[in-house]
């Protein structure tokens, strides 16, 4: 009775403060939504339109609105509607009015140092005419930095990347068989790293025997002072050999590095580490380019936000033009320039129908990418596990280590696939591609160094043949002089056990005395 009362009454609490929190979470986002923001630009010099569009350039929904309310254009969200609507009649009543709920709105929600300033901005009469100066003053604009500035690590990628463009070049500016002739280029850096994983794993082969015998010695016995000499023995073992249990690690390490800290950037972003352009001329591109075309932008739909990859195969000399016009950047003509000057890989495949850029969708042809990766990487898996048995029998394992083992080979499956579906599929084609050399190199190590492979009877037969040996070992011990000691001495107490030596003169066995540990 009373274990009832304690848990209800524990319920009881939970749910108080389970809505304690939803109450105080509520809260804090109404009160986020009634936060103003301080404008801190003072109203002095200039006129009164450029200061209303400094004011305007403070929201970027309110801004993209304005410049289309002065082309005629409501893009104001709709009840219902998760879009802009773009109305094709040009309308100076309704644009007229878009305006003036823009700026309305705006010094609603704007905290001003100086009252007066509020007054001027609420004193401007809103009319086509003002509309177009505000949004041509220099209030409204902003200059992007075409200047490369580049530190470390950033340098170091550039360099990659200018190498990954000089591929592009040679293969007649084919981005995919760039990508292609790279992964081939890293494989055969990391080959020697290869080998030497190998020939660790031959030496795993070559120990389980001797670890089988070790697992058995203490098969039954899960304390903690046994599990802890259980350890010592295989570590011992191991450092005799010179078997590391780690190195299998580190090609999988470098491959992390390579593919999540150079080559993932390089991909995401080609302008900036392939063409050495800066961040904001990436940023200038961007914004033109998804700008709704009532504001003068192209009005691309990206699959990701910030896709600059995906961008650069959209943009072409043509629609390019377009942004000496685009009112929200000042320097237009120079980031036209520029972008003239570049150029630009082939991001696309079959022609052009496939734009490898973009990021895997279900409804489209780069699903198919995805799905290549995780058939690819189970297959690397099987082969792997099938070439690379470690010398043992797979029969030999217990129904728990495969179940672990089942569940090792479903993770990565699982999570190459949701990275996938969040990346450009270009980096999805690298994972394939280098999944197949990767495959081939594999196996021709494995042709050339083979693993020794042991069956359940051979690792037996090993085992008796081991006790054997022990047990000639213990005789022999038994005519060796007594140790006194303070401690008990049992097998594990000796370095190594001594050898029987025959001793004619005594006509009896005897033996180098045995080493005792402390």
């Amino acid at each position: 009775m009373t274990k009832t009362k304690t848990g209800m009454a524990k319920r009881i609490i939970s749910l108080i403060l389970a809505t304690l929190t939803i109450i105080t979470l509520v809260f804090s986002l109404s009160a986020c939504g009634k936060t103003k923001t301080t404008f801190r630009a003072q109203y002095s010099g200039e006129t009164i339109e450029s200061y209303a569009g400094s004011l305007i350039a403070t929201n970027e929904n309110y801004k993209l609105r304005f410049i289309a309310a002065s082309n005629g254009y409501d893009i104001s969200p709709k009840e219902n509607e998760t879009v802009l609507n773009d109305n094709e009649n040009y309308n100076p009543d309704a644009a007229i009015a878009e305006g003036k709920t823009i700026l309305s709105e705006l010094i609603k929600e704007t905290n001003f140092e100086r009252t007066s300033d509020k007054e001027a901005l609420e004193k401007l009469e809103i009319t086509l005419a003002s509309m177009k100066q505000i949004v041509a003053s220099e209030g409204i604009k902003k200059t992007y930095n075409l200047k490369t500035e580049v530190g470390f690590p950033g340098i170091l990628l550039i360099w990659i990347g200018k190498f990954l463009g000089i591929l592009t070049g040679l293969l007649g500016g084919s981005y995919v068989l760039a990508l292609i002739l790279f992964a081939l280029i890293v494989e055969v850096v990391m080959l020697p790293i290869a080998i030497k994983q190998q020939k660790n794993m031959i030496g795993l082969a070559k120990l389980k025997p001797a670890m089988a015998k070790i697992e058995k010695k203490y098969a039954g016995r899960h304390d903690p002072q046994t599990m802890q000499k259980k350890r010592e023995e295989m570590m011992a073992l191991q450092q005799r050999e010179g078997y590391s249990p780690f190195s299998g690690c580190l090609p999988m390490f470098l491959q992390l590095i390579i593919v999540g800290f150079i080559l993932y950037p390089i991909i995401q972003n080609p302008i900036y580490y392939m063409l050495n352009q800066s961040e904001d001329f990436t940023s200038a591109l961007l914004y033109y380019a998804t700008s709704p075309e009532a504001t003068g932008g192209l009005g691309f739909e990206l699959s990701a936000k910030g896709n600059a990859i995906e961008l650069l195969s959209l943009l072409n000399n043509e629609n390019i033009q377009g942004i000496v016009n685009f009112a929200p950047i000042a320097n237009s003509a120079e980031i036209l320039a520029r972008f003239e000057e570049l150029t630009i890989p082939n991001f696309t495949i079959f022609g052009g129908a496939i734009n490898l850029g973009a990021i895997p969708k279900i409804a489209s042809w780069l699903v198919f990418v995805p799905i290549l990766n995780i058939a690819g990487q189970w297959l690397t898996m099987f082969l792997s596990k099938k070439w690379n048995q470690n010398g043992m029998n797979p029969a030999v394992q217990d129904a728990q280590s495969a179940a672990s083992m089942k569940i090792m080979e479903i993770l990565p499956l699982a999570l190459t696939c949701f990275i996938l579906f969040q990346l450009p599929a270009m980096i999805g084609v690298y994972w394939f591609i280098r999944s197949l050399i990767s495959l081939g190199k594999q196996y021709l190590i494995k042709l050339a160094m083979p693993i020794p492979k042991y069956t359940e009877a051979e690792i037996k037969e090993m085992e008796k043949m081991e006790r054997e040996r022990q047990k000639a070992q213990k005789a022999a011990l038994k005519t060796q002089p007594k140790v006194r000691s303070l401690h008990y001495i049992d097998d594990d107490d000796y370095e190594e056990l001594p050898q029987v030596k025959n001793n004619d003169a005594t006509k009896h066995v005897s033996g180098d005395a045995p080493e005792i540990k402390d």
